[in-house]
């Protein structure tokens, strides 16, 4: 069983966090999800593919511009399972699909590393994984059978957004944020088993959450944190990170003592302990 976050509220003066080893490769991912309906991402200045200039079908080495490259993609056109909003119509639009009818794995090679990745999670099945590599070591690696059984997918994700049907499976925009030492340069999907993984308007950004431009609003409710292959979920309560301004990716240097909280809140059913120093 996946062990659960102790619930707990750090305050610092000077609080920096402990840095990865170089070799061990495994980072350390934050795992959150956007309110339930929304399909994209809340932060600014990303790079989305959304897969609707494609042709349905196979397409092989194709291009994310500026970003990187997908070796291969399985492409439909909107269903129940999938197909998130098509800004541009407000219809639901093409997506992809991964599955063993077809093919079990697409990648994402990037051109530089980077430390966001969110997509448009629909029709969940506990047999999705995710995979972030730095060449060929796994930084991480996430499944989203820790999604199941999560109180923070309430019934307001269930069912698909734009058609009310599948009632019995989640809808969800997961967003994946590196800490300063985490970064990836390519991200593997899988469908491990039977069923499909079913995903829409992959979202990209070299830095990670930054607390200079980025609104805590933006990372959406935190639901779990991956360290390498090992996954916490969180499930209640108030559930916080502090990462040093100094090191956010992306983040200019400011004073050392700066602290960012991210705090993700779903309703307090622990009491939140304090720590101070």
């Amino acid at each position: 069983m996946t062990p659960k976050l102790t619930k707990t509220i750090l305050f610092a003066a000077a609080l920096t966090v402990p840095a990865l080893t170089n070799h061990a490769i495994a980072g350390s991912l934050l795992v959150s999800v956007s309110d339930a309906g929304q399909t994209t991402s809340a932060l600014d200045n990303t790079n989305v593919f959304d897969f609707n200039d494609l042709s349905t079908g196979y397409n092989y080495d194709v291009s994310m511009e500026g970003v990187g490259s997908f070796d291969q993609l399985f492409i439909s056109n909107a269903n129940v399972w999938g197909g998130a909003v098509d800004e541009s119509t407000g219809q639901a639009s093409k997506f992809s699909w991964v599955g063993n009818r077809w093919s079990n794995t697409t990648t994402l090679s990037l051109n530089s590393p980077s430390s966001y990745f969110g997509f448009w999670w629909s029709a969940g099945d506990a047999s999705n994984l995710l995979t972030f590599y730095s060449g060929a070591d796994v930084v991480a690696e996430y499944t989203t059978a820790s999604m199941f059984d999560n109180l923070a997918l309430g019934t307001d994700y269930y069912g698909n957004p734009l058609t009310g049907g599948n009632k019995g499976e989640p809808y969800a925009f997961i967003n994946f944020f590196g800490d300063e030492n985490t970064s990836w340069d390519s991200v593997e999907l899988t469908t491990q088993g039977g069923g499909g993984f079913e995903s829409d308007n992959y979202t990209t950004r070299i830095e990670s959450f930054n607390p200079l431009s980025d609104s805590i609003a933006d990372i959406g409710t935190v639901v779990g944190e991956v360290n390498g292959t090992q996954t916490t979920t969180v499930d209640s309560g108030t559930t916080t990170w502090v990462w040093a301004q100094e090191s956010a990716p992306g983040a200019p240097t400011p004073p050392l003592y700066a602290l960012m909280l991210f705090a993700a809140v779903l309703g307090m059913k622990d009491k939140i302990r304090e720590f101070k120093r």
